[in-house]
């Protein structure tokens, strides 16, 4: 049992997330419906978020003595991170359904999944198959018109 939930956890955070991030991009698509730009609505965001973050990680005493190679993993991920959400945004913002642009994009996690096996050597089942081939036309169903 103890096995089970253990395994299931990353379930739960990922039912937060999603509830989260459905309330943000709801809240975004309304705030750049006013007209704010996508990039000032990023480094707003970004700010906070580093202040808050900044906060949590000076109370937990957190540590962190990164080598050369995690410093540059980190630098990718910073720029892959501000190229994806300014063009999220900015899709997002030109949709007439921020759920189409998310839909779209998220077709991410399908390529994450699918690379995942060769990088990490994860389990790919003939049912997950299925599962990524229905998102797959799902997400082509709603983008189109």
């Amino acid at each position: 049992e103890r096995g089970r939930k253990m395994k299931m956890g990353w379930f739960i955070y990922a039912i937060g997330a999603m509830i989260s991030f459905a309330i943000l991009f709801l809240v975004l698509k309304r705030l750049l419906d006013t007209g704010v730009r996508s990039e000032l609505v990023y480094m707003y965001t970004s700010i906070v978020s580093f202040l808050i973050v900044l906060i949590y990680l000076t109370a937990t005493k957190a540590q962190f003595k990164p080598s050369t190679n995690i410093i540059l993993l980190l630098v990718i991920i910073g720029i892959l991170g501000v190229v994806g959400n300014l063009l999220l945004f900015q899709s997002i913002k030109l949709s007439p359904n921020p759920g189409y642009s998310l839909a779209v994009s998220g077709i991410h996690i399908l390529l994450v999944a699918i690379v995942a096996i060769f990088l990490f050597g994860s389990e790919f089942t003939l049912v997950k198959g299925i599962g990524v081939i229905l998102a797959v036309i799902g997400i082509i169903l709603m983008s189109l018109e």
